[in-house]
Order: structure tokens, then sequence, then C-alpha cells
């Protein structure tokens, strides 16, 4: 004895026309252009070994951050768009010691008032470089985290 499966004719048109949708969608995902990063959005630095004296020490550089649950966090407006800066506070599971693994560059207008503005506010570079490109002065967040101005 054959068994007979009836399928309605709605469930059949849905099919067709279920079918072409999946075919046209895959096409449409390969063809469509490959995401690019439009600019530098935010630096997060996380974890801190103490989110106040680093907020305090990243304040000389003229950024201004407000404490939210022991974290601090500040955004300021640039021509490409917001950048946002974020301390995050050390968790119970953090590491001892940071990576120092977060660099941040600052490009600067007039690079000599910036270092010297910088230098009256107690921040000492560690080493200061010139190139083509104009000049570099280094230094180091209390966490150890490389923190550079760049100017001409």
């Amino acid at each position: 004895m054959r068994f007979m499966i009836i399928i309605p004719t709605t469930a059949i048109r849905k099919i067709y026309l279920v079918i072409p949708l999946i075919f046209l969608s895959a096409s449409a995902f390969a063809e469509s252009p490959p995401a690019k990063i439009l600019y530098v959005g935010a630096i997060s630095i996380n974890p801190c070994q103490d989110a106040k004296i680093l907020a305090d020490w990243y304040s000389r550089f003229g950024i201004e951050t407000k404490e939210v649950q022991g974290g601090y966090y500040g955004k300021f407006d640039t021509a490409a768009g917001p950048f946002v800066f974020g301390i995050h506070p050390k968790k119970a599971d953090s590491p001892k010691k940071s990576s120092a693994s977060v660099s941040v560059v600052f490009r600067v207008e007039n690079f000599e008032r910036s270092l010297l503005t910088l230098k009256n506010k107690g921040l000492l570079p560690d080493k200061i470089e010139k190139d083509q490109q104009g000049q570099v002065a280094s230094f180091h967040d209390p966490d150890g985290n490389k923190v550079t101005i760049w100017g001409e």
C-alpha cells in the first residue's frame, strides 16, 4: 500500500517563493562591499590599577572624565566624530599588573606649546624624537601604558 502526502497548493506556492529569495540573498551577501573603519572612536584602558589616579593623570592632557561606578569616562568631538575615552576599574579577577599594552597617540596643534604645558603640569616625557613627519614626545601613564603627543 502506498502512502501519498497531500501538500496544499498554498504551501507549494510559498516554497516556490522562498527558494529564489534564498539564492538572491546569498548572491547579495557575496557581492556586498567589505566594511571599512572610518575613524578611531574610543580608547579603553581595561583593567587599570587605580582608576582615580589614571583619570587624574589623563586630565593633565586635557581629557576630562566623570566617575561612573568606579570607572572614569569622557567624550570629546573630533572632525571625524565623537571620541570616547574609558578607564575601567580593576575587578577582583583582574591580573595584578596591567600588560601595558595600550598605546595612545594624541595629535597636537602646536608641539612645543603642548610639551611646555605638560611639563608645567608635572608630566615629563621619557623620550622626544624629531623626523620628517614632525615631533613626538613619549610618556608612560601610572599603569605603564605608552602615551605620545605628535605635532609639528
